[in-house]
């Protein structure tokens, strides 16, 4: 709190814009908050999850958290190669197989199959 008054009191006293959007807000709080290292920890643990014994949804939603804290914005091809190269290869052969625009769609068929695969008790 101390911390936003003066940052308001200088803004005031130095005819400086104020800050109309919540986006400015968090891009402040985070330059003098977030220690400049933690977005690289951030991005390596994104870069070792691994689906191991975790449900498709729950992966999915892990991936999607752990960009959202690194603040990773890749492009949605390059979401849709990250979650399928961290599958098990029968998984990752079948879903190749089917065909996809959206990556709603992908993980909506890698359910599918996971499923599938786990009736038959081969993964």
């Amino acid at each position: 709190m101390m911390w936003w008054d003066q940052l308001m009191t200088n803004h005031m006293r130095n005819y400086v814009r104020q800050i109309d959007t919540w986006d400015e807000m968090k891009s402040l709080m985070k330059r003098r908050f977030m220690p400049n290292h933690l977005y690289r920890e951030l991005y390596q643990r994104l870069q070792s999850l691994s689906h191991n014994t975790k449900s498709v949804d729950e992966y999915f939603k892990e991936i999607e958290l752990a960009m959202i804290r690194s603040n990773v914005k890749d492009d949605r091809e390059a979401t849709m190669v990250r979650f399928m190269n961290s599958f098990n290869h029968d998984v990752a052969h079948i879903v190749k197989l089917h065909h996809y625009v959206e990556l709603e769609e992908m993980v909506r068929i890698t359910v599918k199959v996971e499923k599938q695969l786990q009736q038959k008790g081969t993964i």
